[in-house]
């Protein structure tokens, strides 16, 4: 039986012109249901709610972050990976959900199914 990796990847950084770049991965299996309930809950407690990241103010942004890393059930599953003096923001990005899935070495056939948050239609074939 094959075993089915789900990889939820947003980055962040663009606006430092390569200073520093950073892909945030949540790296999950049959959990991604369960995660993704909890997160829409940590949303409304943090404050954040249902706002772009970016549109967030900084303190329930904070506070959101502050749930997810004291929540058991994310660990294992977070993984992040910072790049400096780079604008290869895309193979930034391949780079970083390479080092994520290769993290802990997968028990028996697996296959990946990858979703980038924000990843425009022309840019899939690429990646």
């Amino acid at each position: 039986m094959v075993k089915k990796l789900y990889c939820y990847v947003d980055e962040s950084g663009q606006n430092t012109k390569g200073r520093i770049f950073v892909v945030s991965i949540v790296l999950t299996d049959q959990t991604r249901d369960e995660l993704l309930k909890i997160c829409e809950q940590l949303e409304q407690v943090s404050g954040k709610r249902k706002d772009k990241w970016g549109d967030a103010g900084h303190e329930e942004r904070m506070r959101y972050l502050k749930h997810i890393f004291a929540d058991d059930r994310f660990k294992g599953c977070l993984r992040y990976e910072l790049f400096h003096q780079t604008v290869d923001y895309d193979n930034a990005t391949v780079k970083g959900i390479v080092t994520a899935v290769k993290w802990e070495k997968q028990i028996g056939k697996y296959t990946t199914v990858v979703y980038i948050d924000g990843l425009r239609k022309t840019k899939r074939h690429e990646y």
